[in-house]
């Protein structure tokens, strides 16, 4: 199995194309797995995530997804039912609390469009323009998403992923022991109030504020596949580290979230239609950049996320 950069500068095309046929099932020695940027994330190729995959070949992703944080699959012309099968295999799917953008019939998929249908979006707009680990807010934050891109922008619309166990790694020995049993606060209302303001969203109702009570996780974490220490970093999420005055709370997390995103712990994602993009949320963070036009872009996209287990 080589080992190389992922190179690949062709245009971006706005609407999925169907790709060749490929065969029935991937066996092991057909997958190929090189590394996507020197921070972070892997390209597997070789690969139909339509089709049914053995234990072992699960087992082949599963490790490299550990190593790597981060799956890269191209041109996965694949239908939601096959996205959610193919998630299925990593562990129970959460259904959103905004449930007025789950797919119709798999509310397992979650939407994230700026997509209008008869004057309506047909997804959640605005979403992600933040650092944050998709559903720190939870009890059981998530294992991990694997995000589909079906309409993309020319230009525009990538996703930036932080590496939170390198970040953890490159702290001084001083600030590792100071942070080791600190806990901080993560709230979903928080940064919906931030989206709504925007105006493209709706206020949460009182249904999804009950859902979404705020929760306290352990400012550092240990992976509970590798055992490897990282930051647990939410920052659109986290809204103080508990026992602190706000003050102090707001500068050490304010130094963690830019220590944390310097590029070299960050690989930046252009996407192209048909990407899957499967990462860790137990090791990562992400940030959807907004620098395309919502009126007349068209960024279309459909997520599944993996329910995790209690940060430690």
């Amino acid at each position: 199995m080589s080992v190389t950069g992922e190179s690949d500068t062709s245009t971006r095309s706005r609407k999925s194309k169907k790709p060749a046929s490929k065969p029935s099932r991937a066996t092991k020695s057909d997958i190929s797995i090189s590394k996507a940027s020197q921070a972070l994330g892997a390209l597997v190729t070789d690969i139909d995530l339509s089709k049914d995959f053995s234990d072992s070949e699960i087992a082949t992703l599963r490790d490299a997804f550990n190593t790597h944080g981060l799956l890269l699959f191209r041109d996965q012309d694949i239908s939601p039912e096959a996205h959610v099968a193919f998630s299925k295999r990593f562990g129970e799917l959460e259904h959103h609390v905004l449930n007025d953008a789950l797919l119709e019939g798999l509310p397992e998929i979650y939407i994230l469009s700026n997509l209008k249908k008869n004057g309506k979006r047909v997804g959640r707009a605005g979403a992600g323009h933040y650092w944050h680990s998709d559903l720190s807010y939870m009890a059981h934050p998530s294992l991990g998403s694997l995000l589909r891109s079906i309409e993309v922008p020319e230009v525009g619309g990538d996703t930036m992923f932080a590496n939170l166990a390198v970040a953890y790694d490159a702290l001084s020995e001083p600030m590792k022991e100071f942070l080791e049993g600190l806990e901080a606060e993560h709230s979903f209302a928080n940064v919906q109030k931030r989206v709504v303001s925007l105006g493209l969203n709706k206020p949460l109702t009182p249904e999804q504020l009950a859902q979404t009570p705020s929760v306290v996780h352990p400012l550092v974490r240990e992976h509970p596949e590798t055992g490897r220490k990282s930051l647990f970093l939410s920052p659109g999420f986290t809204t103080g580290i508990v026992g602190m005055t706000n003050e102090e709370s707001a500068a050490i997390l304010e130094f963690l979230a830019d220590h944390a995103s310097q590029p070299r712990f960050v690989y930046r994602h252009a996407w192209k239609p048909n990407d899957v993009v499967f990462w860790d949320n137990r090791t990562l963070m992400h940030y959807a950049i907004n620098d395309y036009d919502y009126e007349n872009d068209r960024r279309h996209m459909h997520r599944t996320t993996i329910r995790g287990e209690r940060a430690h």
